[in-house]
């Protein structure tokens, strides 16, 4: 048995419900005590959270979208998005909040909605998975502003000269639900002119270093951008590489393993 298992092994847990400090070169009685210190650990996993005082409440949408009826404190200064003079949040905004004990949601029978039931909601969203918001919830921790990608227009792809029009349709990818599905999947142009567009290699979040002076209704280029990948799929090709990191702004891509948790890998010109 090495050191490490020893340090596990001798772990006491009853600790965490003592509430009288042991005095030094003090020992608790259970330290020997294997299963008590177990249970004390279940007993500590199984506390209900406290809210905060400056939490927020909202309501479940049918759309899966949160609306925030309450609004406290500042946490929704980098998050959420108006919607119809409402406030909401989206999935993966919401299950944050919760998990940080900053957001009370409840759905339309009045049941309080957790962190749980906000993980199977984010399953049934079609462009959110578990390694998006693995990833969202890394770089929230680490205090980076995280928004869902948008596709960014500069002048310098506007054309001056007029295309003669082709008969078909744009994007043969019909999965796109809104316009900036669409925008982001005739960004990506390969080489190979008989191509169709993807819509799995997109950005998928834009990132922000939290700076006083960032607006939520203007945020401005990110200062890096993040495709999510998972350890066991396949890399994007050189086509694809070529395609989606061409642009001035910073992008990485953040492969998200079993064990080894988020990895983000920094590419470079592979022209």
């Amino acid at each position: 048995m090495n050191n490490e298992d020893e340090e596990e092994e001798l772990t006491d847990y009853t600790r965490l419900l003592n509430k009288k400090k042991l005095k030094r070169n003090q020992k608790h009685e259970s330290t020997h005590d294997p299963e008590r210190g177990q249970d004390a650990l279940f007993e500590c996993l199984n506390m209900p959270s406290i809210l905060q005082k400056s939490a927020c409440r909202g309501t479940l949408t049918s759309t899966g979208w949160i609306q925030i009826t309450v609004n406290k404190g500042t946490h929704l200064h980098t998050v959420g998005f108006s919607h119809q003079r409402e406030t909401m949040l989206y999935p993966e905004e919401a299950a944050f909040l919760i998990s940080r004990n900053a957001l009370m949601v409840t759905d339309k029978d009045n049941h309080q909605v957790s962190f749980e039931d906000m993980c199977m909601i984010m399953d049934q969203d079609p462009w959110l998975t578990l390694d998006k918001y693995w990833v969202y919830a890394y770089l929230k921790r680490l205090g980076y502003i995280v928004m869902r990608s948008k596709p960014i227009i500069t002048q310098g792809h506007m054309m001056e000269h007029t295309i003669k029009r082709v008969k078909g349709p744009l994007v043969w990818n019909y999965a796109c639900r809104n316009y900036d599905q669409v925008y982001s999947t005739l960004s990506i142009v390969l080489r190979n002119p008989w191509y169709k567009p993807f819509d799995h290699w997109l950005m998928d979040w834009d990132v922000y270093k939290p700076r006083p002076t960032w607006k939520k209704k203007d945020p401005g280029p990110p200062d890096f951008r993040i495709l999510v990948n998972n350890a066991r799929d396949p890399m994007p090709t050189i086509d694809t590489f070529n395609a989606l990191f061409s642009s001035d702004t910073e992008q990485m891509i953040a492969l998200v393993g079993d064990a080894e948790g988020v990895v983000f890998l920094k590419t470079e010109g592979t022209t």
